[in-house]
């Protein structure tokens, strides 16, 4: 099989595909979370855990989520010749970015040798602020190839409320509110929005792309 009809074969795997990364990423971080005590889910990153004792769960969970963003870019990427269909393959790229973003922060652990300048730490921020700034700009293009399609509407306004509240809490995070006293709970808060912004609004779109095709 060529690299071709391997994404092919991909791309046309069930929509279903989108709940896994969300459910392995939440699995995998509960896990983490009760195999390390001594840490605090709400004041320790998700970064912080997979640079930990078992962290190698946490990254596994990061894996699973690019290959659910990779999913639903290859969809994407497959659309041609239609109305829009440049703007769908422009948030396809976008969503091929978050992947590999997301693949680099689970090999890059954040401050692994315990410095606050370090290679892997500089890696690490540099993907988390790509990865950031490229899914919630792929949130708002779906948002506005949706709102005006029967039955995506409600799927659009959560792309942009996931936009929106990312923005806040990030906003939050560089003014170091409360000098980030509860770091992890916010990253998790935003990571909630993005989990779910997969499985809820990501079948939709991978709908969309292949009634375009």
């Amino acid at each position: 099989m060529n690299r071709p009809q391997l994404f092919d074969s991909f791309s046309k795997l069930p929509a279903a595909v989108c709940y896994i990364g969300p459910a392995v990423m939440v699995i995998d971080d509960v896990f983490t979370v009760a195999l390390n005590s001594s840490f605090s889910p709400m004041k320790q990153t998700i970064s912080s855990f997979a640079a930990g004792p078992y962290g190698w769960l946490e990254k596994v969970g990061m894996v699973v989520v690019a290959i659910s963003f990779l999913f639903i870019a290859a969809n994407l990427l497959s659309v041609k010749n239609q109305k829009d269909s440049h703007l769908l393959r422009f948030a396809g790229g976008l969503l091929v970015i978050v992947a590999i973003g997301f693949l680099m922060i689970s090999i890059f652990n954040t401050n692994v040798i315990g410095t606050l300048i370090s290679f892997h730490g500089i890696v690490h921020q540099i993907a988390t602020a790509a990865v950031s700034a490229v899914f919630y700009l792929s949130c708002l293009i779906l948002m506005r190839l949706m709102i005006n399609k029967t039955g995506l509407r409600y799927f659009s306004l959560y792309s942009g409320v996931t936009c929106l509240v990312g923005l806040i809490v990030l906003a939050l995070l560089v003014s170091r509110y409360h000098q980030n006293e509860y770091i992890g709970l916010l990253e998790r808060m935003i990571a909630g929005f993005n989990l779910g912004w997969i499985a809820m609004v990501g079948p939709q779109v991978v709908k969309l792309a292949r009634s375009l095709q």
